[in-house]
């Protein structure tokens, strides 16, 4: 507490008699009642803290989406690749006749080779469609390609389809499809070589199915 000098205004302790300033006579002058003010305690920590808890959570989880969405379009862009690099090359399609005890059969065949095999071959088959000039499907044959497994190392083409009949088929090109659960992935096609018959193709041959 303090006593304000009227003549000054300079505060002075409460128990002066005279002004510490200008000496003036404090008698009668009443004392000054200062209230402390208490200041409340600060939540500054606890609501920092508080508030901060949201922001790490958001961000954890703005993290783990971008992780995940990263690692989503990594492994398609794999499988997108994978699939891009397995590639077919045609060397041969062919037909020829075969004829024992008068019976004639007719062996047709694609050859060529399966370039990088995936290391996953489920949901991967290989189509061959046989087709005539107008470009109809007269017979066709699918084989999954964990079928041609052992050969992934070999150096030699490999027969990819083969159909025989006892009736001639005038069949004038190949599509060989590469398919990956049920989807084409590409197609090839070939001509079909029929210079290996060695029974024309109009002898009368018995029709009954094998």
């Amino acid at each position: 507490m303090s006593k304000t000098c009227p003549n000054c205004g300079v505060n002075s302790p409460d128990n002066a008699k005279f002004c510490i300033e200008c000496a003036e006579s404090l008698e009668g002058v009443p004392i000054n009642k200062e209230e402390k003010v208490k200041k409340a305690p600060s939540n500054s920590s606890s609501d920092d803290g508080g508030s901060l808890i949201p922001c790490i959570i958001g961000i954890i989880i703005v993290v783990i989406i971008v992780v995940a969405a990263a690692a989503f379009i990594f492994n398609s862009g794999g499988n997108q690749d994978t699939q891009k690099n397995v590639t077919l090359t045609l060397t041969e399609a062919y037909v020829y006749s075969s004829t024992y005890d008068g019976e004639t059969t007719f062996y047709y065949s694609v050859s060529g080779y399966i370039n990088n095999f995936p290391d996953d071959m489920d949901g991967y088959t290989i189509k061959t469609i046989y087709c005539d000039k107008d470009d109809k499907e007269l017979v066709s044959t699918t084989e999954k390609m964990s079928y041609y497994k052992s050969y992934k190392d070999s150096d030699y083409a490999i027969v990819l389809s083969s159909y025989y009949t006892p009736n001639y088929l005038d069949v004038d090109h190949v599509t060989v499809q590469l398919i990956k659960d049920g989807v084409v992935l590409n197609e090839y096609k070939s001509n079909m070589n029929t210079n290996k018959l060695t029974q024309s193709p109009t002898t009368p041959t018995n029709n009954s199915s094998k």
